[in-house]
């Protein structure tokens, strides 16, 4: 009999059965393996010795990362094997996807959930916040966040870029898609639950930095594709759902509240930006004006001087006369 695992995991919200890319990532393939794991839901990401979530306990063997526990799944020895029925250029896919995704979607979405200000003060240092045990919650933030920070420099792309980045990987999945309810076929492997462990987030979480989420929604196929994975492997309790209902007011209004301020921002900083254009231009009429005054004057004060004078056509004529 196959000894149970435990996945520790953090806590449900917005519709998700947790707000984590990762930890999203190993529920589904756990579901999609039928492997005996319990589900625990954690905001003591201490106990991991990567000091985060997800954290699967198999015996003496714990494991931290999606790509590490799902290469776990694929080697029980069960009846439902994870990815056992790809072909190997389709098991090869799994790691393709895996860099890509790493590569071009994952440093946009540390930015949107972590760097962003108005998503990272709205819902991220909130939520966490609201979870985790003080002091703790203030140490694991700043760590979280800092990692974040140095993780985007070492990219060493800009914001516009990263979103650009982001936007161009979201048509290319939902190209890949097309009408397909998987990525690989007709049924759902490690590669579905990688992919939705990226997309879920940006379309559950009410993020005021919204780009992303205006993007992914606009996108049926992908949209379709998160909301089956959710109704098929990771479904909530009807109480949940409606705990969580009656807490999406509250959030929905956090979020609109920082819309309409990053807008007064927005208009502020135009308006600023309008103001000083004009001042410098007005500044640099007022200077060449003066400039061409005292120009003038000087050359009228020469004049009647004597230290400037004018000598005709005619004048000249005469003195050529008299020599």
């Amino acid at each position: 009999m196959q000894t149970e695992m435990e996945l520790a995991v953090w806590p449900s919200d917005f519709g998700l059965a947790s707000l984590d890319v990762a930890c999203l990532q190993s529920m589904v393939a756990a579901k999609i393996a039928a492997a005996p794991v319990k589900f625990r839901f954690s905001t003591r990401p201490g106990e991991s010795p990567a000091g985060t979530l997800p954290l699967l306990i198999h015996g003496d063997t714990k494991l931290t990362n999606f790509e590490d526990i799902a290469e776990h799944l694929r080697n029980l020895k069960q009846e439902v094997v994870l990815d056992g029925e790809l072909t190997p250029n389709q098991r090869v896919e799994f790691f393709a996807y895996a860099s890509y995704l790493r590569s071009r979607l994952y440093p946009a979405l540390l930015h949107t959930l972590w760097v962003d200000n108005h998503n990272y003060n709205t819902v991220t240092h909130h939520w966490y916040t609201s979870k985790l045990y003080f002091p703790w919650n203030l140490f694991y933030l700043e760590k979280r966040r800092k990692f974040a920070q140095n993780y985007l420099k070492t990219v060493g792309k800009g914001e516009a870029e990263l979103i650009k980045e982001a936007l161009q990987t979201l048509n290319l999945l939902s190209s890949k898609l097309g009408d397909n309810k998987y990525f690989c076929g007709d049924k759902p492997c490690s590669v579905d639950a990688l992919i939705f462990g990226y997309l879920a987030p940006l379309l559950k979480l009410p993020l005021p930095s919204d780009r992303l989420y205006l993007h992914l929604s606009s996108l049926p196929n992908l949209s379709r594709f998160v909301e089956s994975i959710i109704c098929i492997y990771l479904p909530l309790p009807d109480e949940l759902i409606r705990q969580q209902n009656i807490e999406k007011q509250t959030w929905e209004k956090r979020k609109s509240k920082a819309q309409r301020t990053a807008e007064e921002n927005r208009l502020r900083k135009e308006q600023k930006k309008s103001e000083t254009e004009q001042s410098n231009a007005s500044s640099l009429r007022d200077t060449l004006l003066f400039g061409m005054g005292a120009l003038t004057l000087s050359v009228l004060f020469a004049v009647h001087t004597g230290m400037i004078s004018f000598i005709g056509e005619e004048d000249d004529k005469l003195d050529v006369g008299k020599n």
